[in-house]
């Protein structure tokens, strides 16, 4: 869990003539790192400029993360409140949890973030990162800890007819990042469809004809009206699918997503 101390201070300019009353204060935050592919629990800690912790039970607060290419704001949450007023250990502190759905379209880069009262009419008002009147902080999103979310490949647009059948063109299954036991996926989007769905692999690097292809699975489908799926394991350098209707049948096969 990361705290983070939030500051709730009054933008007031002291005037010093004699000695240095600012020995509480705080002249940085540290930046925030966040990763991609999991979630990310952070606690911010609320204090006034003595360093003291405050009681904030009945407010709420409101999380941005802003890109600083485009300022605008990517991500808004607002906060848990943990503050019960009864003990030093949650007095002023309140949590957010940045999920792995929410860095999902977000690019592994630098981020400000800022984080605002939400008065009892809807106003925003600011708190500070510091003791100096800074206003937003720095988070890193990483995408070196964790795997990438990987989209599935759509062939659906890849399928040409040769008679009644479709068949797709050749679909790249990356061997190289595979062992003997990769894992491949096919969901299968219909409706009202019922015939026959046909999954092939080869092994060789430019397959050409239908002798470069071997059957991997031969599948009967009935009145498919929504999503089936099929898994198979094997490393191959080239998949492909096809389907035709049965007879009489005027179903369609609407979608096919492919990811190993």
């Amino acid at each position: 869990m990361q705290t983070v101390s939030r500051y709730l201070i009054t933008n007031l300019v002291n005037a010093t003539i004699s000695g240095y009353h600012g020995r509480n204060s705080k002249v940085y935050d540290r930046r925030l790192r966040i990763f991609k592919g999991a979630s990310n629990p952070i606690t911010f800690t609320f204090k006034n400029e003595d360093q003291k912790a405050q009681t904030i039970t009945s407010k709420t607060y409101e999380f941005n993360l802003i890109d600083t290419e485009s300022h605008e704001s990517v991500l808004t949450r607002n906060l848990t409140v943990l503050d019960d007023g009864s003990t030093t250990s949650t007095k002023g502190q309140a949590s957010v949890t940045i999920t792995e759905g929410d860095l999902l379209t977000l690019d592994a880069k630098f981020y400000n973030y800022a984080i605002r009262e939400v008065k009892s009419d809807n106003s925003r008002e600011v708190t500070y990162t510091d003791t100096g009147y800074n206003a937003s902080g720095t988070v890193e999103v990483s995408g070196e800890a964790f795997p990438s979310f990987v989209a599935s490949t759509d062939v659906t647009g890849l399928l040409t007819a040769s008679g009644t059948r479709k068949t797709s063109s050749s679909v790249y299954a990356y061997p190289g990042r595979n062992s003997n036991s990769a894992l491949h996926t096919v969901a299968v989007y219909g409706t009202g469809f019922t015939g026959n769905f046909k999954i092939q692999g080869s092994l060789v690097t430019t397959p050409t004809t239908d002798a470069d292809w071997s059957t991997i699975s031969n599948n009967s489908i009935t009145d498919l009206s929504g999503i089936t799926y099929y898994n198979f394991n094997g490393v191959y350098t080239y998949v492909r699918f096809s389907y035709d209707n049965a007879s009489g049948n005027s179903g369609t096969v609407d979608k096919i997503l492919y990811r190993h």
